[in-house]
C-alpha cells in the first residue's frame, strides 16, 4: 500500500522502490487515520506544500507509469464504438 500524503518521502526518492504489482494508493487528506502510516508500505509526498489530493495522485500514477515504460498519456484506445481525434480546438467524434 501506498500512502500519498504532504508527509511522506519525496517521490523522485522513493519511485524506484515503488513496486507497481497489486499496488493500491491511499490518498491522505485532513482526517487520515494514524494506523494508515503504519499500515502502508510507502508513505510518500509530492511536494511537501497544501496541494490537490487529485493533482498529487495523477503525479503518482504518471511518474509509476513512467518508471515501468509505460506512457500513459499517448496511449491510443481501439475497439470502442467511437473515436476522438485530438484537436487544438473543438473536438472531433468518429464513429467506428
Amino acid at each position: 500500500m501506498l500512502h500519498l500524503s504532504m508527509y511522506g518521502v519525496n517521490l523522485p526518492d522513493a519511485i524506484n522502490d515503488i513496486v507497481t504489482e497489486d499496488l493500491l494508493v491511499v490518498v491522505g487528506a485532513e482526517k487520515v487515520p494514524p494506523e494508515l502510516y503504519e499500515l502502508a508500505d510507502w508513505n510518500v509526498g509530492v511536494g511537501n506544500q497544501p496541494h490537490s489530493e487529485v493533482a498529487a495522485l495523477a503525479i503518482v500514477l504518471d511518474r509509476i507509469a513512467a518508471s515501468s515504460g509505460i506512457e500513459p498519456l499517448r496511449t491510443q484506445f481501439s475497439g470502442g464504438e467511437v473515436e476522438i481525434v485530438p484537436k487544438s480546438r473543438g473536438k472531433e467524434v468518429r464513429e467506428k
